[in-house]
């Protein structure tokens, strides 16, 4: 199901660059043809949210848990035009909201985060 999920929203920010290719084209055409610009211009979209990517990512990666560049990479994998920086922001918000735990260089989903024998000891580290 994550890779239809995957495949939908590559599929989704295709659509999109093609609709900013066809208003630039449209645009083109009426300096071309001598008509004046349009005066109402339409509002910038904002981005879909990364978030839920990242929360389906860590989810897929259970007990292995993944480095900041593994989330990067993947989630770019569904949208390459994600800012600089956003994956890391989100995954830095999503530890502090305690639904991931940061150890070492990994992040995990909090329920497969590696236990420590004095962190509660609910499970050992394999």
């Amino acid at each position: 199901m994550s890779i239809v999920k995957a495949q939908l929203e590559a599929v989704r920010a295709q659509i999109e660059r093609l609709r900013v290719k066809e208003e630039t084209l449209i645009e083109l055409l009426r300096e071309l043809s001598g008509e004046p610009p349009v005066a109402e211009k339409t509002a910038r979209k904002r981005a879909p949210s990364v978030k839920p990517h990242v929360l389906d990512f860590m989810r897929e990666m259970g007990e292995r848990g993944a480095t900041t560049t593994e989330v990067d990479n993947a989630i770019r994998a569904l949208n390459p035009d994600v800012a600089k920086d956003t994956v890391g922001s989100v995954l830095s918000r999503l530890k502090s909201e305690g639904a991931l735990v940061y150890d070492g260089e990994r992040y995990y989903e909090k329920r497969h985060a590696p236990q420590r024998p004095f962190d509660g000891g609910l499970r050992a580290v394999n």
